[in-house]
């Protein structure tokens, strides 16, 4: 992948239209405007000169999370970005510890997070700061205040060759711009699937995990130079509440509160602190230790999670593309949202360097496959965790396969992992502990194979508090005549083609070192 200071040599192809200016639309503009001559972004908001949230991203009040992977991405794309956010007050994360209370209420880590250069910030700074470097690159122009109500194709309808627009709220006469690729990042309310039905094509099943997500978020503030003693903490959540606090810019904090299963936080600011305080007990006056409230608690809910599986129309039309929440929209308390949007990026401009110099029939069918490779172990790990609550429900042609069976390994993992991380540091071992597996795994730059596998299970069973666990296995595993790990062989999924961004960024930087 080109960094912003690098260009192509190649002939450019004229125009590509981005549809929504949200962080999946301009990491698409950012890449596009490699291979593109022009690169319009439709946005039907106005677009904020100063960090703020914006209409047409209603969640974007919430807090969001930038998970390695996603930073990693995002400073390849723009170097230099994350001097950027801290330049404009976000908090540096250097040194800070973070704190993981299991769903038992016990700690099960408190460590440094960030060893080197990093920031937390709001969703509002993030975009901001993105925004404005992706509109200070050549070719790149904003259309705002218009409405996309629908696509353009050739006669034969086998080619999308441009969108119609018209004002925001009007209903004025409608507008055609036309262009050699549309990609839609209009995000989870984006009207793709009836823009397609409507030219007469046949949509293949989606994915569905019925959820009934709902979280509460609460704004705070801090005194200038107060002590922290951890920047960010989250309490997991399994048939109860689960909570992320992280500090952001300008000597603020954000509490989340979030549920599934229709079981809502409230936004009534006592009820919301009585719920808060319940969450996470004694770890809540460290957390949040002579701040006072900017505001009311504000809610958001969404009822069901979608992965639609546009790889597989074999008929799919040339000149479209689809990212972010448009193609597949996650549970956000896992904050794996940004950061898919940042490796659907990056697997764009994999795909369009490699188109470049070597051409193949069927492009855009092709990198949506590639992104569904690159999505999978994101959208995996959330619904299994989701899926292992009363009431949440998944439909699709191929359901999740032993999701009891890989919750109670999870479980484990969480309990015991702790336990031998200790007796790992007590014996002075160096390498990867059993929890910063897991935090890379979540963090998506490993895969789940990596932390669930039959000799990892044996290390945490080896524990004498497991013997209720090593029963309950036992039992669970009546149903399953191989051994072990052909079992995980057959439940979890392959994910081998999932991190094809991460090994083509080492196989870089070793060429780079060599020279």
């Amino acid at each position: 992948m080109q960094d912003e200071t690098t260009t192509g040599t190649q002939e450019k192809q004229q125009q590509a239209v981005v549809i929504g200016a949200g962080i999946a639309g301009l990491l698409a503009t950012r890449v596009l405007a490699e291979y593109y001559e022009q690169v319009l972004v439709v946005e039907r908001d106005a677009l904020p000169v100063q960090p703020q949230p914006r209409a047409g991203t209603p969640q974007a009040h919430h807090l969001h999370r930038l998970l390695p992977r996603g930073k990693m991405i995002l400073e390849r794309l723009f170097p230099g970005f994350l001097d950027g956010l801290l330049e404009h007050g976000a908090f540096s994360l250097e040194h800070t510890k973070s704190l993981l209370i299991a769903k038992d209420g016990r700690t099960a880590l408190s460590a440094p997070i960030a060893m080197g250069k990093d920031a937390s910030c709001s969703r509002a700074l993030l975009e901001w700061e993105i925004r404005k470097r992706v509109q200070a690159r050549a070719g790149v122009r904003f259309l705002t205040h218009q409405d996309v109500i629908g696509l353009v194709a050739s006669s034969d309808r086998k080619r999308i060759t441009g969108i119609c627009v018209r004002e925001h709220g009007q209903l004025a006469e409608r507008t055609t711009i036309a262009a050699d690729l549309i990609v839609d990042a209009s995000g989870h309310s984006s009207k793709l699937p009836h823009w397609l039905q409507e030219l007469g094509y046949h949509l293949p099943e989606d994915e569905q995990v019925h959820s009934a997500i709902g979280y509460s978020t609460r704004y705070y503030q801090f005194p200038t130079g107060a002590h922290h003693e951890w920047s960010n903490a989250l309490k997991s959540f399994s048939q109860s509440d689960g909570v992320v606090f992280s500090l952001l810019e300008n000597h603020t904090s954000a509490v989340i509160i979030g549920n599934i299963g229709g079981h809502y936080p409230p936004t009534d600011a006592a009820a919301f602190e009585q719920r808060l305080a319940v969450a996470i007990g004694p770890y809540l006056p460290s957390l949040l230790q002579d701040a006072r409230p900017l505001d009311d608690p504000r809610g958001y809910r969404i009822p069901v999670c979608v992965r639609h599986h546009f790889e597989q129309m074999e008929d799919w039309p040339t000149g479209l593309l689809v990212m972010g929440d448009a193609f597949c929209n996650f549970d956000p308390i896992y904050g794996q949202g940004m950061s898919v949007a940042a490796i659907e990026a990056e697997t764009l401009a994999r795909c369009l360097h490699e188109q470049q110099s070597s051409p193949q029939p069927g492009f855009e069918r092709h990198v949506l496959q590639r992104m569904q490779e690159a999505i999978a172990p994101a959208w995996w790990l959330s619904s299994v965790s989701d899926l292992n609550t009363p009431g949440v429900t998944y439909t699709g042609s191929s359901p999740l396969r032993g999701v009891r069976l890989i919750q109670l390994y999870l479980d484990l993992y969480f309990k015991y992992a702790p336990v031998h991380d200790r007796k790992l540091l007590q014996e002075g071992m160096q390498g990867q502990t059993y929890m910063l597996k897991n935090f890379l795994m979540y963090g998506l730059l490993i895969s789940p194979r990596e932390v669930i596998n039959a000799r990892m299970l044996a290390t945490l069973l080896a524990v004498g508090e497991a013997s209720e666990e090593r029963q309950l296995l036992a039992e669970l595993l009546q149903g399953y005549p191989q051994r072990f790990e052909a079992i995980l062989d057959e439940i979890i999924p392959d994910f081998s083609r999932s991190f094809e961004g991460l090994q083509a960024f080492a196989r870089e930087e070793e060429v780079s070192v060599s020279q």
